[in-house]
């Protein structure tokens, strides 16, 4: 068997983390190998590798949930995608027989898999994925953009769970990746308004572009974004999602709720707070929802629709570009630069490359 490169965690922290050679992934029958040409830094899960370990993480590690790329190599059995292929991958893996997973809810699998995870990811040379989790991507769309379907479908999930009415007014917390995406996806699901809200200028800017609503959050007074907001409206927002974790921002956002608002928490609490102190009186007098946000599952082809469509453009997310052999470099920009917002690693080179390399390489 040949080797390949691979972005591997033996276990978590950066102490034990490096670019080394590992073995190329064996095809299976209903397997498919996947050259990586694009894999998004997920800031959140690879962060925690680099730290004290991923929520999911099984070690050792090959981290990357966010991926895409070409069809290499397919098993016997394999008869939706063929060599050649532009594809990116769903990296959840349900088990299928536990208790929710017969009831319909993968999401909420017992013994969930997630490639990046427990299970090898993108951040290598190629990637073994079963087919019934491989997507094609539409024509026109590069692979640094196909790469966040993952992200895409986070977000989608989190607005299938706000559950926006006609009319309704949406703020969101954070314009960052995901922060940006759910801007947009809102903007087209029949909110009267959608505001956002983040301390970094140049990201509102982007955000204001497609139709948004930007308030630029001071973090040594959140009392000033707070009263622009009511300004707007004195009665408060229906609906308001925090993408940022912070936890104090999380309980002052009760405030801008309207009467029967819903809060949506879609970024796990960071920072030396990790707790939300919630005041229930206003949740009973005021009949507010307080709703959590989880991982995405089967929703990759709604968010190649939203990209094909144009309603999502990954062009205002991608600000950085880097081959494998740099990552480090580039998770430390992505976690001391407030002006990035995804950084995407090219373990192949940033061009299509053909699909005969991977023979000529063993």
């Amino acid at each position: 068997m040949g080797m390949m490169k691979a972005l591997l965690y033996r276990a978590p922290g950066r102490a034990n983390g490096s670019i080394a050679q590992v073995p190329w992934p064996a095809c299976g029958s209903d397997h498919v190998v996947i050259k990586v040409m694009a894999c998004g830094i997920c800031k959140p899960a690879e962060s925690s590798h680099d730290r004290n370990g991923s929520v999911l993480g099984a070690y050792p590690c090959i981290p990357g949930h966010e991926f895409a790329g070409e069809v290499v190599e397919v098993g016997d059995r394999v008869r939706s995608v063929k060599v050649g292929d532009r594809v990116t991958a769903d990296n959840s893996v349900p088990c299928g027989v536990c208790y929710y997973c017969k009831k319909g809810k993968p999401a909420y699998c017992e013994h969930f898999g997630s490639l990046g995870q427990n299970l090898p990811g993108g951040m290598a040379e190629y990637v073994l994925v079963d087919e019934s989790r491989v997507f094609l991507i539409p024509e026109g769309i590069p692979y640094e953009h196909a790469c966040l379907c993952e992200l895409i479908g986070c977000c989608i999930h989190c607005v299938d769970r706000c559950g926006v009415q006609y009319g309704d007014t949406v703020a969101v917390f954070g314009a960052g990746s995901s922060g940006l995406i759910l801007a947009q996806l809102l903007l087209r699901s029949g909110a009267s308004e959608v505001i956002s809200l983040d301390s970094e200028e140049s990201k509102l800017e982007r955000i204001a572009k497609k139709g948004a609503i930007a308030i630029k959050v001071d973090r040594n007074d959140y009392s000033l974004h707070e009263k622009e907001m009511l300004t707007r409206h004195p009665r408060g927002v229906d609906i308001v999602i925090d993408t940022t974790g912070c936890a104090e921002l999380m309980d002052r956002s009760l405030d801008v709720l309207s009467r029967g608002g819903k809060f949506i928490c879609y970024s796990f609490p960071t920072g030396p707070r990790r707790g939300v102190s919630l005041d229930m009186s206003k949740f009973i007098i005021r009949e507010l929802s307080f709703l959590g946000s989880t991982f995405q599952s089967f929703s990759f082809d709604r968010a190649l629709l939203a990209l094909s469509n144009g309603i999502v453009d990954c062009g205002i997310l991608v600000t950085d570009e880097y081959p494998l052999d740099r990552y480090f470099e580039a998770l430390d920009k992505n976690l001391n630069d407030n002006t990035t917002i995804k950084v995407v690693i090219h373990p192949n080179g940033k061009t299509e490359g053909s699909a005969e390399e991977r023979d000529r390489q063993r």
